[in-house]
């Protein structure tokens, strides 16, 4: 198994001749297809200087990517930090007493707490920013820290509705054209095992993709609500949501876009990272936590322009059977992913297989490579940023109950949170009635 660090077009899944005329990702976006990665007059290699890096949003994805981008590359310090909620910043001094002499703060002097923590990171001589708070705010974040000239490493999901990952995608297009890497937080798909395999399929070894099956499934819930009757009273609506944002649709994009998205990108992945032309789907909330609005199951199902199809099962229920995995059909045999195991099965026999963790180390070490060596990188445009197309039509077509088409899912007008840039705690919050199939409207 390979450990070398690619480049956007070595980690790309390369498309096959008959996947080409299924692609509307970039022309769905209006924009044009770009090369990885891009050597820009403009860039100036970071070589062996000291990385600067600013976190948005502390909490336990923050502090994990933290970690990661301090294993990833031992010339990186942690310069800023910025939460909306005072407690993080202050459990935030753990990390500095773990990673002694990597975090330096000037005593906490640039560490911020507020709804404009973020731009205040961005703002303190940063070189990279991880933009790791709540989904909901990720693409106004991601316009600031573009506009400010910073590279940018951004947690899935990096957009909830279609208005918003045009934005994000706008976005991407100009980092690129500024000579800024971006990466995202889909962690699958810099994880080495997977990485190996799918070059292997692109290689041929089980001859042209033909479907996908993958299923991504939890136990339960992460960060399940009380019931609301235990919101302290002088607790605004806002505050409440979003210290359970992933109850909410406005603010997590429901259990497929905050958490399946994992298996949707690995499925996307394997089908060329093509765009459906059509998606019907099934979904419930088997288990409703009362007062939110998500789901906590998806079963989708995509067909495309050349016939192929995939199939995706997610599923966050307590006490049942949590299948995650990946089986890709090729026209000369099939390819295994299941847990951190891969094989790739041609003619009945084995003739590879492979393990590995997840490559949440590796990705930062692409990012700060490129970087170091004056590369651009981004894997927005026809690799992530289509995921999320597809990710979005599978609720579309989960919520309604109706067939959505890729060209139909482009557009969709419906923002889930309007005026975000103005947001504070005590904005009035009201979540939307939880989706119901057959009555619920395609906006």
């Amino acid at each position: 198994m390979s450990d070398q660090l690619p480049s956007n077009e070595d980690s790309q899944f390369t498309r096959r001749k008959f996947v080409k005329s299924t692609v509307l990702g970039a022309s769905a976006l209006g924009m044009g297809t770009l090369a990885f990665p891009v050597a820009n007059a403009a860039v100036q290699a970071a070589g062996n200087r000291k990385l600067k890096v600013g976190v948005v949003g502390v909490g336990g994805r923050g502090s994990g990517a933290v970690r990661d981008i301090i294993n990833a590359d031992p010339n990186t310090v942690i310069w800023a930090a910025g939460d909306i909620f005072d407690s993080r910043i202050k459990s935030f001094g753990k990390l500095k007493n773990k990673y002694s002499g990597r975090i330096d703060t000037d005593g906490g002097k640039r560490e911020f707490v507020g709804f404009d923590s973020y731009q205040k990171v961005i703002d303190s001589g940063v070189d990279i920013v991880l933009l790791t708070s709540t989904p909901a705010f990720r693409p106004l974040h991601f316009e600031a820290a573009v506009a400010a000239g910073k590279h940018v490493f951004m947690e899935k999901p990096f957009a909830l509705d279609i208005p918003g990952l045009k934005s994000v995608v706008e976005n991407a297009k100009k980092a690129q054209s500024n000579g800024q890497s971006v990466l995202t937080g889909l962690v699958w798909r810099y994880s080495p095992h997977l990485m190996e395999m799918h070059k292997r399929i692109k290689d041929g070894a089980i001859g042209d993709v033909l479907s996908c099956s993958s299923a991504y499934s939890g136990g339960g819930r992460p960060n399940q609500m009380p019931d609301i009757k235990f919101k302290p009273p002088t607790m605004s609506d806002m505050e409440w949501s979003l210290r359970y944002w992933q109850n909410f649709l406005e603010l997590s994009g429901d259990g497929i876009l905050e958490f399946m998205i994992h298996g949707i990108d690995r499925m996307s992945w394997a089908m060329g990272d093509a765009i459906p032309v059509k998606c019907y789907a099934n979904g419930a909330n088997i288990n409703p936590v009362k007062a939110a609005n998500t789901w906590d199951q998806f079963s989708l199902r995509y067909e495309y322009a050349d016939g192929r199809t995939s199939e995706f099962f997610g599923r966050q229920i307590r006490g049942t059977y949590a299948p995650s995995g990946d089986t890709i059909i090729g026209t000369n045999g099939r390819a295994i992913a299941d847990g951190r195991g891969v094989s790739i099965i041609s003619g009945g026999k084995e003739i590879w297989k492979g393990k590995g963790g997840l490559g949440y180390t590796n990705e930062h070490k692409i990012l700060t490579k490129h970087i170091r060596e004056g590369k651009v990188y981004n894997d927005v445009m026809d690799q992530m940023g289509n995921s999320h197309i597809v990710a979005l039509m599978g609720r579309t077509a989960g919520y309604t109950g109706k067939l959505i088409t890729g060209d139909q899912i482009m557009t969709s007008t419906d923002t889930l949170l309007p005026d975000i840039k103005d947001l504070n705690f005590k904005t009035p919050f009201k979540a939307r009635k939880t989706a119901h199939p057959g009555k619920t409207k395609f906006v």
